[in-house]
């Protein structure tokens, strides 16, 4: 039975690379591996990591800007992609434009879904924008969802969904992040970086923090350097040119400040290892960096993965200077605080969440492939979901 998986983002990729793993070892099943452009370059680069070659390739045509033309363009292409194919589901993952188009396209050609990383929620749907309407948009049309915390199940079940149609499986990052993990990788950025030295990894891109977001974090980040003479800073800088532009004017050539191009996944996961403290918007950081015990500090006045902030590992602190330039002094100059922060407790998964998904998929399509006995950290109908609250930057006490 054919799985077609949709994937146009680097994050895509990178957390649906595990699943398709799994489902290549599951009898009677075929992975699809469908492309959608809407990355370009950065998605290929990740899928080299991981060896894989799509099996369909969109020609994406749209203006690169409104996302009314990216949107209308990936369900028109997916949708005659799937009406072509016919495959016997399809598998979307998160909340981008690639998943809610390869969900509608999916729905509107009669083929089931399957939502991979689903029920996360920020209760904002301006923040963040467009990814938390997508994600809910994608609910009601999935007909297996695939939560990777017990709250995201149970913001699931708050909107109606049938705990028929929902498992707990973990987070498939975990799964990639370990296999990526245990390469032995040197990035060369690393070598610009002296022993004594404390390195701070910055990632910057989500349209909440353009403009205004960009200037207040620029400005944090050169007050730390010039309060801390063993601080440099590495800026992998995203290619949008909202982004790009403001960064490069306003940190371009400051000592111990470092802008780079986007890093390949390994590199960017050595990095992660190697980073004392990590600032970043990025939702996949939040789950990432866990595993290596590195702080987070959030650059987002709220976040849908309130389980790092619950669990001590990550903390809101958007993206106003004085806010960043306290927490992130409370951390550098506490090694107690430090050390209460940087625990490597990761709350999303294990690293088997893949195996389960595909597991879960035979069973939905009588494929031949009996899933095992779930836990009951897998299977919501064994367990009571514990509210989790939405975190919120502006109502969390700095330092807290």
């Amino acid at each position: 039975m054919k799985i077609s998986i949709v994937a146009g983002t680097r994050p895509e990729v990178i957390k649906l690379a595990p699943v398709r793993a799994a489902l290549l070892g599951t009898p009677n099943l075929q992975p699809e591996w469908v492309a959608t452009g809407q990355h370009g370059s950065l998605a290929d680069q990740t899928l080299d990591v991981f060896g894989i070659t799509p099996d369909a390739r969109l020609q994406l045509d749209w203006n690169g800007k409104a996302l009314t033309s990216l949107t209308s363009a990936l369900i028109r292409d997916l949708g005659e992609q799937f009406a072509a194919s016919r495959p016997d589901f399809v598998l979307v993952q998160g909340d981008t434009a690639s998943a809610f188009s390869g969900a509608m396209a999916a729905f509107l050609n009669d083929i089931p879904v399957g939502h991979v990383e689903a029920g996360l929620r920020s209760g904002d749907m301006r923040h963040p924008f467009p990814e938390e309407g997508f994600r809910k948009l994608i609910s009601p049309i999935a007909d297996l969802h695939f939560a990777p915390t017990r709250a995201a199940a149970k913001h699931l079940t708050d909107e109606g969904i049938s705990t028929d149609k929902i498992r707990v499986t973990g987070n498939t990052v975990i799964d990639a992040v370990q296999m990526v993990g245990a390469m032995d990788i040197r990035p060369q950025a690393l070598d610009a970086i002296r022993a004594n030295e404390r390195m701070v990894l910055v990632t910057l891109h989500r349209r909440e923090n353009w403009d205004e977001g960009v200037s207040g974090v620029s400005a944090a980040i050169k007050a730390l350097r010039n309060r801390y003479p063993d601080l440099r800073f590495v800026i992998p800088v995203h290619l949008n040119p909202r982004v790009r532009g403001p960064i490069e004017a306003l940190l371009g050539n400051e000592e111990r400040i470092d802008l780079i191009e986007p890093l390949a996944y390994p590199d960017f996961v050595a990095m992660m290892k190697r980073a004392h403290l990590i600032l970043s918007d990025s939702g996949g950081v939040q789950e990432e960096a866990p595993s290596f015990g590195v702080p987070v500090l959030v650059l987002r006045d709220k976040t849908e993965r309130g389980e790092a902030v619950k669990a001590g590992v990550a903390r809101l602190v958007g993206s106003r200077t004085e806010t960043i330039l306290t927490n992130a002094r409370q951390l550098l100059d506490n090694p107690r605080a430090y050390r209460r922060m940087s625990r490597a407790a990761n709350p999303f998964g294990d690293g088997h969440a893949g195996r389960r998904i595909a597991q879960l998929v035979s069973a939905f399509l009588g494929a031949g492939s009996r899933p095992e006995t779930p836990q009951p950290a897998q299977d919501l109908q064994a367990l009571r979901p514990e509210p989790q609250p939405v975190q919120d930057a502006r109502r969390v006490k700095v330092g807290a």
